[in-house]
């Protein structure tokens, strides 16, 4: 009998005489056979392209060892510069860790990715055109990371620490606790960092102005400074009952910054053939604070799909920064006239409260339709003291007060349709946006009053010829609602003679976008683009008064017109080797009017190129290697010098891939400078500036108890927090 040993009974006896044999039991043995192991194993496309997004599926040669930073330089059309700033095709970009946005400043979120380890990814969505589903101000980009769902109980996680030295040191460290039952998950995610850095910047304004008779100025500014960023993150997840998850969520954000800044600065004019010299000395000390605090519920309908979520979002944002400043004044004579001491008192605060509700419908197996609402209010302050010490009477004088308020609330309904119909699968949505606005100025009473109703389309086309080729069309418009901290009319102070501020006067730019993308084999995709965009925010330096200070602020120019070829080729090549490689080429045309004076520039040719490679020495030990270069760039009224830089590092896993051990330098050569020309009807600058770029990185990583899953957090007032991100200066 199959299965079973044979079996032979070889004691039985037959005679003639035999009618019946009793042959006792037959019990048949089973067999035991040994077979071979097979191994069945299933990988997913490293890139898979959606009408609406590119996913990449991370997989071992790509995440073993890496940081999500790391991963980020990876991903086709991703960038990620020296000083850390991350972008998509050229573009701003917003990060959502599963579905929801980190509210962490640039500086804070950095550190956060640099210790997620990649292993813990499931893959990464890249979403250059946000459909109707979010935020009509997220038309730069998203970068969604979907971390892998840990379904055991018990306790898990990681520690991270980081030293670096370039012309200073840097040091980070974290540590991730996530402890899960059958009826709740508690995360606590505290991480701190420091970095130390300089910055060396020399601007040249030449004037053309007759009023100041052709005068020139030159600055160099010297500048040190020291980022302390403390980061603990509290979640909690209740599971109220197999389909339903309440989650409450609170991250903290201290960040302490201090500046040391020398100026010096000579002023030359043709009435005055000797030139008059002033020292600066700045001395920064800013404290940061954000709290950020949610409510995120989920109920899933049933298993077919049908689901809502409902969340309720708080962010507070406290910035005190207190500038103590020396300008010394010389004349034809080596000693200095006219010293002045000054402080500055600065504090900005933001209240945002937002609520959002979505609802997820299926149709049918392939069709279904989404919709939902958000409503957020957002209470901006900000206040200037200007402080000034006699020298001769040593009093104390506060010759300047301003006080900036402004509030703002948004209303927002969406609603959007998905389908697939053998080859082709499109999704097509519609957002309405309503705006309104206040702002004014306390001590002189002007005020200001925006209302606006505003409609977003979003249409996703992509169709799949065969298993190899592939054409993806998309077409949304997308707002870009000024930062609070551009619409403050507040001065800021680069150095003695060169200031920034805002515009309360700014409107919404908005974007009307169209791509069309071919992908061969999901490795090389070429991509054509057009954009253009009504009242795009461009920076103009003129005169602030007759001294030769100047002021650079935004305005709204007439349009800005966008055309790029993208060509993008990801690969694993082998087991050892992975290759990455974007090219862009692209040019910017721009209108706008300046004092009555209309700017016609039809702009310049620029090309990008960035390449990684990865190659995997052994299984354990990798090589990594990142160049990029930037051409001559022209974008609207100012022109950057071309430069290349290149990176490389090695890692190291240990104990089974648990732990990581990392090193790499980055801008080996020193090569990274920023040198651009910033032309204005009267004012033509120069500026040049020098980042502590060559630093060398060692990191450790170890995972325990298995994957780390992230609690949700709440997205409402994620459009909001993004627009309160402060700019450094100079």
């Amino acid at each position: 009998m199959m299965g079973y040993e044979t079996l032979t009974k070889t004691e039985l006896g037959i005679t003639e005489n035999t009618s019946t044999i009793n042959t006792g039991s037959l019990q048949l043995i089973p067999t035991a056979t040994m077979l071979n192991a097979v191994t069945i194993k299933a990988t997913k496309p490293f890139i898979e392209r959606r009408a609406d997004k590119v996913i990449i599926n991370m997989n071992d040669e790509v995440s073993t060892g890496s940081s999500t930073l790391e991963v980020m330089d990876k991903l086709p059309g991703v960038q990620v510069t020296p000083d850390e700033r991350i972008s998509l095709n050229g573009q701003s970009v917003q990060i959502f860790i599963n579905g929801k946005a980190t509210p962490l400043s640039s500086e804070a979120l950095s550190g956060l990715l640099k210790g997620m380890s990649a292993k813990g990814i499931e893959k990464i969505e890249l979403i250059a055109h946000p459909s109707a589903k979010y935020d009509a101000s997220g038309g730069g980009g998203i970068i969604n990371i979907i971390k892998k769902r840990n379904h055991s109980e018990g306790l898990s996680g990681n520690v991270i620490a980081g030293i670096g030295q370039g012309n200073f040191g840097k040091h980070n460290a974290g540590l991730t606790l996530n402890y899960k039952t059958n009826n709740i998950n508690i995360l606590f995610n505290p991480n701190y960092s420091f970095n130390k850095y300089s910055i060396d910047s020399k601007i040249e304004s030449n004037f053309l102005n007759n009023s100041v008779g052709n005068s020139q100025t030159s600055s160099n500014i010297s500048s040190i400074r020291s980022n302390r960023i403390y980061t603990p993150n509290l979640g909690l997840d209740f599971y109220l009952s197999e389909k339903t998850t309440l989650s409450a969520s609170a991250i903290k954000e201290v960040q302490l910054f201090n500046k040391n800044a020398t100026s010096f600065t000579e002023h030359f004019s043709i009435e005055q053939p000797t030139s008059n010299k002033e020292d600066f000395l700045d001395l920064v000390k800013t404290r940061t604070e954000n709290f950020s605090s949610g409510l995120h519920l989920i109920h899933k309908i049933d298993t077919s799909g049908r689901e809502y979520t409902v969340d309720f979002d708080y962010f507070n944002y406290l910035n005190n920064s207190d500038e103590n400043y020396t300008i010394k004044k010389y004349g034809s004579s080596a000693d200095p006239v006219e010293p002045s001491h000054s402080l500055l008192e600065q504090q900005r605060k933001f209240d945002v409260y937002a609520a959002k509700a979505d609802y997820s419908h299926p149709l049918t197996k392939t069709a279904h339709i989404e919709a939902g609402w958000k409503s957020s209010y957002v209470i901006s302050k900000n206040n200037n003291d200007l402080l000034t010490l006699d020298e001769t009477t040593a009093d104390i004088s506060n010759t300047q007060n301003d006080y900036f308020k402004y509030s703002e609330n948004i209303n927002a309904l969406y609603t959007t349709y998905g389908n697939s119909i053998k080859k082709l699968s499109y999704n097509i949505g519609l957002r309405a946006e309503s705006t309104w606005g206040k702002g004014k100025q306390i001590y002189t009473g002007e005020q200001f009053t925006k209302e606006y109703i505003q409609l977003f389309p979003s249409v996703f086309f992509d169709y799949k010829f065969n298993k190899q080729h592939s054409l993806n069309l998309t077409m949304n418009k997308s707002v870009n609602r000024p930062t609070y901290e551009n619409l403050n009319p507040l001065i800021r102070i680069i150095n003695s003679n060169n200031y920034t501020q805002g515009n309360p006067k700014l409107s919404p730019s908005v974007s009307y976008n169209f791509s069309l993308t071919h992908s061969f084999k999901n490795a090389l995709s070429s991509m054509i683009e057009y954009r253009r965009t009504l009242k795009d925010f461009t920076s103009f330096s003129s005169l602030y008064n007759e001294d030769g200070i100047t002021t650079t602020a935004p305005i709204n120019n007439n349009y800005s017109e966008y055309i790029g070829l993208h060509v993008a080729f990801n690969k694993q090549i082998n087991k050892w080797w992975y290759a990455g490689t974007f090219s862009n080429m692209y040019k910017i045309s721009f209108k706008s009017s300046v004092d009555g004076i209309d700017i016609n520039n039809s702009g310049r040719l620029n090309f990008t190129f960035d390449t990684y490679n990865n190659f995997n020495i052994t299984r354990d030990f990798s090589l990594q290697i990142l160049f990029r270069y930037r051409g001559k760039i022209q974008e609207r009224n100012i022109t950057n010098d071309p430069y290349g830089y290149l990176v490389a590092g090695v890692r190291q896993s240990l104990f089974g891939k648990k732990a990581t051990l990392a090193f790499n330098v980055t801008d080996i050569f020193n090569t990274y400078k920023i040198r651009y020309n910033q032309n204005s009807p009267f004012i033509r600058q120069v500026w040049q500036n020098k980042y502590e770029t060559r630093i060398g990185r060692l990191s450790f990583t170890y995972n325990f108890g298995g994957a780390i899953k992230r609690t949700k957090t709440g997205t409402g007032a994620n459009e909001e927090k993004t627009r309160t991100n402060l700019s450094e200066g100079y």
